[in-house]
């Protein structure tokens, strides 16, 4: 049976995440034989990954990554060809519904992740959890908590930044500065 090894990322960590995958994946690919040489998930255990994904709102935070993803590769075109905009933009459009095709690979990918760590019983009592009323509320109510507690967190640091900022201004007048 496998247990999960990390914690859960957030949505907002998800997304970092693939931001970030190119800088990333030179590092993981650098680890030893030893941590790829797991057993492949099951069909079952996929099943209800996948299942789990699109029931936990996993799946759906990822929707505009693919076109994103598109229209940063047109961009990267600009610099070099900057009178090329208007067509690397046509062109980044048009390719657009090409590679939306492929939002059931990121599925996939949340779902290996999820099967790597937990059994397929563990999976559907996860899943239950989704479609029970409470999990359902947190899963709508997860983008507002989420801007609720940045907005919050925003807030609680400038606050601190002002009292570091007065201390530190006590503490150099101590030393003869006046800041």
């Amino acid at each position: 049976m496998r247990r999960i090894h990390a914690r859960s990322l957030g949505f907002g960590g998800l997304a970092l995440l693939i931001a970030l995958a190119p800088a990333v994946v030179p590092a993981v690919a650098q680890q030893p034989p030893a941590a790829a040489a797991a057993a492949a998930p099951s069909a079952g255990e996929m099943q209800a990954a996948r299942d789990l994904v699109q029931a936990n709102g996993e799946a759906g935070a990822f929707n505009g990554v693919l076109p994103n993803l598109v229209d940063g590769a047109a961009l990267g075109f600009l610099q070099t060809n900057p009178d090329l905009a208007p067509q690397l933009r046509d062109v980044a459009i048009a390719l657009r519904p090409e590679y939306e095709k492929r939002q059931s690979e990121i599925v996939d990918i949340l779902a290996t992740a999820y099967a790597d760590h937990f059994s397929e019983d563990e999976l559907k009592q996860a899943l239950a959890f989704y479609k029970s009323p409470v999990g359902m509320k947190l899963v709508k109510d997860r983008p507002m908590i989420v801007q609720q507690a940045v907005q919050n967190m925003q807030e609680w640091g400038a606050k601190l930044n002002q009292e570091v900022m007065e201390r530190i201004r006590v503490e150099m007048k101590k030393r003869g500065y006046d800041l």
